[in-house]
C-alpha cells in the first residue's frame, strides 16, 4: 500500500487491493478527484486506457513492467479520458502457466483437491487455518478483480494449502459492461534484479548482524539471511563455504569456528546472492561476564564457571570447559561476603581437544581475553523476593512489570527505581542500586532490568544483597503507514516512489517527511528517525547522484503497521540530453558557424533535454562526453582534427565512468574562413569594426543576416537608420512625436517618406535631433547615397546633439595631410577636419570627400567614433 493518499486515491485501493477485508468482489476503481461527473464510455469495443495506476496509485501505462509479489498491477482509471463507474466488470488475462490445475493431492484442513484455490479467511475453532474458496476449478479462465488482488498480492493457496506466488509474464486487464468489452490492455510482471545486492547473514533478529562463537554447530535453523534493508528472505536453498572456497556439511550448514564463511543462498522467487559473514571470536575482554550474588556460593572452580553468565545467557558447558581461573591462589569460592576473580582461557585444554580430534583446529582462534568477575555470596539475599517501585508507583508481577510508553513522552529513568527488601529497607540511589539494562530502552521493545542492591556488611557482620529482575515493556503508538505518513518531493505529495532527474543538487533537500497522530497533529521529528541508504545497501546524507535510494522511516516512540509501507523508493536518474547544438561565431541561414583560425578548434555546444514535451537547455560539463569529428566536405576524414574550413559531423558519446549524464547524438559542424559574415573576410582593415557594428546593434547583415555586403553603397535613410541604431534604437525610444497610434506609422513631414516604412522612424528621429536634416523641397532624399564627407557632417551632427565640441581650430591644417583636401566641400570642411581629428575617418592615404560612403566604411567611422554600445538616452528628444 502506498503511505501518503488522499482519501480519493484511497478508495482506490480499499476497492481493489483491499478486497479481502471487505470479503466481496470490488467495482472497479473510480476516477480519482472530487466532484468529478463521471460518463460511460459507449463503444468499448474502440476505447482506450487513457488513465490508470499500479493498484497502488502510482500513475502507470499500458505495458507497464511491475515485481512479482508487490501488489503492483494495471488498474484503468478512465477511458477515452471518462471516468470508470461501478457499472463496468474488470478482468484479468493471466498466462497459462501462472495458475496450474494441477494441485498436490494431499489434504489440507479438510481441503479438497483439483483446481481450486482459496484464501486464508482466519482460524477455526480447533486453532487450525480457516479458508475460503475464491476460484473453482480453474482451467485457464480470467479472473475478477478481487481474486486478481489476491493472486497479485500473493495470497492464494492452492487445494494443499500452499501458497501461491504471482510469476513473472505477460498480463493483461480489460473492462467489460453487458455484451461489451474493451481491447486487452498489457502489462509485464518481471523481477527488478536476480541478484540481491547487500543481502547478509544473522542470528536471532535481523538486527544482530555479530555472530558470535559460542561452541555450537550453527545451521540453517540459527544462520538466516535478510536482504540490505532488514527484510527477512524466504531462503528455499543454501550452498556453505569455508574461507578457502571448500564446501562443507552439504546444503545443511554447520559453522562452528571463529572465521570467515560464504553461503550461496536462493530465494522462493529465483534471486541469487554470495552472502560473506564472519563468526567473530568470544572476547572475554568485551564480553559481559558475571556470576549471580546468592546465598550459595560455588562450590568450586566447576561450580563456578558452569554458572557464569556471559552477555546475560548461562554458559555453554563446551565454553565453561575451556576455561580457567588464572589466579595464582586458589580462592574460597563460597566464603561470605565479596569476591574478585579473573577467567581466561585454558590454552592447554584446547591444545588437549585438538590434538584428539584434528577438526578442532579453529578452537584456539574462536575464544580469547579474559574477564575480572565480581561477585558476592550472602548470608541474607534480600532482593529477589522483595519489591520493585518506580515513582510512586508499586510493580507487580513476578517477574515484576512496567510500561514506558515513548509517545506520550515517557522515558526510562533508572534513578526513579527503589526495592523494598525482604529486610524492610528500601534501597535507591546509585550508593545502593546497580541497574543494568540488556538494550536501548529509548526505543521501543521489550527488555531486561537486573536491579542488583550493592553487596554490603550489616549488623551482626552478615552480608545483605541479591538481585531483582524487571521486565521493561517500552512501547509506543501504531500506526497504519498509509494513513499518517506522508512524503512530499518538491512540495508536492509523492507517494511511495518517485524518479527524478540529475541537476546537480541533492534531491534529500526536496524530500519532506511528514508523520501524523490519529487526530492529524504532525508528530515531531524527534520520534523518529529517517534513514536513506543506496543501492548499494550503505547509508548516505544525499541523494546527489544518478542511482537508486531508498529513504526508511523508523519509529522511535511508535511502529508501523507491517502490513504498510514505511519507505519511499527514490529514483535519480541521469540527464538525458535530447538534442545537441553548436554555439557558433556566426550564424547565415540558421546554420551557426565556427569562425577558421589556423589552429584547431574547441567549439561549445547547447544541450538540450525534454521536459514535457518541450527542449530545456541544460548544462552539461565537458567531463561528461567524448566527441569525435568527422570532415565531410571537402574531403571524407574519420577521426578529423577540428581545424580546417570545412564541413564536419560531431558525434557524442557519455565518458567513461559518468553515471549522471547520458550523452550521444550527432551534430554538423561549420567551419569557415569568411569571418564574421560569409562575404567579410577576417583579415580585411574593416572586418573587426563590422563585426562590432553588427555586434552592438549599429548595423545588420543584408537579407537572412549572413552576408553584410561590404562594398554596397549607404543610402539616406539607411544612414539614419545606422546613427538612430547606435543611440540606442528602440531599445531606448519609445514612441516619437508624429506617431499614429491608430495607424502605427510615423508622420514626418517629408514626402517622399511613407509613415510605415522600417526607416520611418529613425528618419523621424534624425529630424527631431538635427542629426539629419531633409532638402528644400520637402523630401528626405531616401534612395539618395550619402558621400564621405556628408556622412561626416551626420556624425558630427550627432557628437553636437550629444552635447559634445566639434569645433576644429584649423581645419585647413588638419587636413592639409591629405592629398584630396582640395576635395572636400566648403560647407562641409569643419566637420571632415573634427572626423579627422577625432580618428572617425581619415585613417588611410586618402579622404575621399566626394565618393559614395560604402557600408563597411560606415560601420568603420561609427564603430571609430562610439565603439561601446549605448546603455542610456543619449540625445534628447525636442
Amino acid at each position: 500500500m502506498t503511505a501518503c493518499t488522499n482519501k480519493a486515491r484511497g478508495a482506490v485501493v480499499a476497492a481493489l487491493a483491499g478486497a479481502l477485508a471487505l470479503g466481496a468482489a470490488p467495482a472497479v476503481a473510480l476516477a480519482e478527484g472530487a466532484g468529478i461527473e463521471l460518463q460511460a464510455v459507449t463503444n468499448l469495443s474502440s476505447a482506450e486506457l487513457t488513465s490508470a495506476t499500479n493498484a497502488q496509485n502510482s500513475s502507470a501505462a499500458e505495458g507497464a513492467t511491475f515485481v512479482p509479489g508487490k501488489g503492483q498491477y494495471l488498474v484503468p482509471t478512465a477511458l477515452d479520458g471518462e471516468g470508470i463507474d461501478d457499472s463496468y466488470s474488470v478482468w484479468y488475462v493471466v498466462p497459462s502457466e501462472a495458475l496450474t490445475d494441477t494441485i498436490e493431492a494431499d489434504h489440507y484442513d479438510g481441503l479438497g483437491v483439483g483446481g481450486n484455490y482459496y484464501r486464508v479467511a482466519g482460524t477455526n475453532e480447533d486453532g487450525s487455518t480457516k479458508y475460503e474458496k475464491v476460484i473453482s476449478s480453474y482451467s485457464g479462465g480470467d479472473l475478477n478483480a478481487y481474486q486478481a488482488s489476491l493472486y497479485f498480492n500473493n495470497l492464494l493457496c492452492d487445494g494443499g494449502g500452499k501458497p501461491v506466488y504471482a510469476t513473472e509474464g505477460t498480463y493483461a486487464v480489460y473492462l467489460t459492461k453487458g455484451s461489451e468489452r474493451t481491447p486487452d490492455y498489457e502489462f509485464n510482471l518481471k523481477a527488478a534484479a536476480t541478484t540481491l545486492e547487500g543481502a547478509y547473514a544473522y542470528v536471532g533478529d535481523p538486527s544482530n548482524k555479530e555472530i558470535v562463537f559460542n561452541n555450537l554447530n550453527l545451521t540453517t535453523n540459527d544462520i538466516k539471511f535478510a536482504d540490505k534493508d532488514g527484510n527477512k528472505l524466504d531462503v528455499v536453498k543454501w550452498k556453505w563455504y569455508k574461507a578457502d572456497g571448500t564446501n562443507f556439511a552439504g546444503n545443511t550448514g554447520a559453522v562452528t569456528y571463529a572465521g570467515t564463511y560464504f553461503c550461496d543462498i536462493e530465494t522462493r522467487d529465483g534471486k541469487t546472492a554470495r552472502v560473506e559473514f564472519v563468526v567473530q571470536p568470544l572476547d572475554l575482554t568485551a564480553a559481559d561476564v558475571a556470576y549471580p550474588d546468592g546465598e550459595l556460593g560455588p562450590a568450586n572452580r566447576t561450580a563456578l564457571l558452569n554458572g557464569l553468565l556471559v552477555n546475560g545467557q548461562t554458559i555453554n558447558t563446551g565454553i565453561a570447559s575451556l576455561l580457567k581461573v588464572t589466579d595464582a591462589d586458589s580462592p574460597d569460592y563460597d566464603a561470605k561476603g565479596t569476591h574478585e576473580v579473573t577467567i581466561g582461557v585454558d590454552a592447554d585444554a584446547i591444545d588437549s581437544l585438538i590434538e584428539d580430534n584434528s577438526n578442532r583446529k579453529g578452537l584456539e582462534d574462536s575464544i580469547k581475553g579474559s574477564a575480572t568477575v565480581e561477585y558476592a555470596v550472602l548470608d541474607d539475599e534480600v532482593a529477589s523476593a522483595g519489591t520493585l517501585r518506580y515513582g510512586d508507583y508499586t510493580l507487580s508481577g513476578n517477574p515484576a512489570q512496567l510500561t514506558i510508553d515513548l509517545f506520550s513522552g515517557q522515558a526510562f529513568d533508572s534513578d526513579k527505581l527503589q526495592l523494598v527488601g525482604t529486610d524492610g529497607k528500601t534501597y535507591s540511589g546509585d550508593d545502593q542500586l546497580e541497574v543494568t539494562v540488556d538494550g536501548d530502552a529509548t526505543v521501543k521493545g521489550d527488555y531486561d532490568v537486573t536491579v542488583r542492591v550493592k553487596p554490603y556488611k550489616g549488623t551482626y557482620k552478615k552480608w545483605y544483597g541479591g538481585s531483582k529482575l524487571l521486565k521493561l515493556h517500552v512501547t509506543g503508538a501504531d500506526l497504519v503507514a498509509n494513513q499518517r505518513l506522508y512524503f512530499y518531493l518538491d512540495g508536492k505529495l509523492a507517494g511511495n516512489d518517485a524518479t527524478v532527474t540529475y541537476d546537480g543538487g541533492n534531491w534529500l533537500e526536496k524530500l519532506e517527511v511528514v508523520v501524523k497522530d490519529a487526530d492529524g497533529n504532525e508528530i515531531d521529528p524527534s520520534n523518529y528517525e529517517v534513514k536513506v541508504t543506496d543501492e548499494s545497501g550503505k547509508e548516505v546524507e544525499s541523494a546527489t547522484d544518478a542511482g537508486d535510494y531508498k529513504v526508511q522511516v523508523n519509529g522511535k516512540t511508535f511502529e508501523f503497521d507491517s502490513d504498510t509501507d514505511a519507505d519511499f523508493d527514490l529514483t535519480v536518474a541521469p540527464l538525458s540530453v535530447d538534442n545537441i547544438e553548436l554555439v557558433g561565431d556566426i550564424t547565415a541561414n540558421n546554420t551557426p558557424y565556427l569562425t577558421w583560425t589556423g589552429e584547431e578548434l574547441t567549439p561549445d555546444f547547447k544541450f538540450y533535454d525534454k521536459v514535457d514535451g518541450e527542449l530545456v537547455e541544460v548544462e552539461v560539463p565537458a567531463e561528461a562526453y567524448d566527441v569525435t569529428y568527422m570532415m565531410s566536405y571537402p574531403s571524407h576524414k574519420e577521426d578529423a582534427e577540428l581545424k580546417d574550413a570545412g564541413i564536419y559531423v560531431a558525434t557524442f558519446e557519455t565518458a567513461v565512468d559518468v553515471k549522471n549524464y547520458v550523452v550521444g547524438g550527432s551534430v554538423e559542424v561549420n567551419v569557415t574562413d569568411k569571418g564574421v559574415f560569409l562575404d567579410v573576410p577576417t583579415d580585411e582593415w574593416y572586418s573587426q569594426a563590422v563585426y562590432d557594428a553588427a555586434t552592438n546593434g549599429y548595423m545588420n547583415g543584408d537579407g537572412a543576416g549572413y552576408t553584410f555586403s561590404p562594398m554596397r553603397e549607404l543610402t539616406r535613410a539607411e544612414a539614419a537608420c545606422v546613427l538612430f541604431n547606435t543611440a540606442g534604437g528602440d531599445a531606448l525610444y519609445g514612441n516619437l512625436p508624429g506617431y499614429n497610434e491608430y495607424t502605427g506609422t510615423y508622420e514626418t513631414g517629408f514626402s517622399d517618406v511613407t509613415g510605415n516604412e522600417f526607416y520611418a522612424k529613425a528618419i523621424a528621429w534624425a529630424e527631431q535631433t538635427g542629426v539629419i536634416n531633409g532638402y528644400a523641397d520637402g523630401t528626405f532624399g531616401v534612395s539618395r547615397k550619402v558621400t564621405n564627407e556628408e556622412f561626416a557632417c551626420m556624425l558630427a551632427n550627432y557628437a553636437k546633439a550629444k552635447g559634445e565640441d566639434v569645433t576644429v581650430e584649423d581645419a585647413d591644417a588638419t587636413l592639409a595631410a591629405y592629398p584630396d583636401a582640395d576635395g572636400v566641400s566648403d560647407w562641409t570642411r569643419e566637420s571632415v577636419a573634427w572626423a579627422v581629428e577625432a580618428g572617425v575617418m581619415g585613417n588611410g592615404s586618402a579622404i575621399s570627400p566626394a565618393g559614395s560612403i560604402l557600408r563597411m566604411r560606415a560601420a568603420t567611422m561609427v564603430v571609430n567614433y562610439q565603439p561601446e554600445k549605448a546603455d542610456s538616452s543619449l540625445i534628447p528628444i525636442a
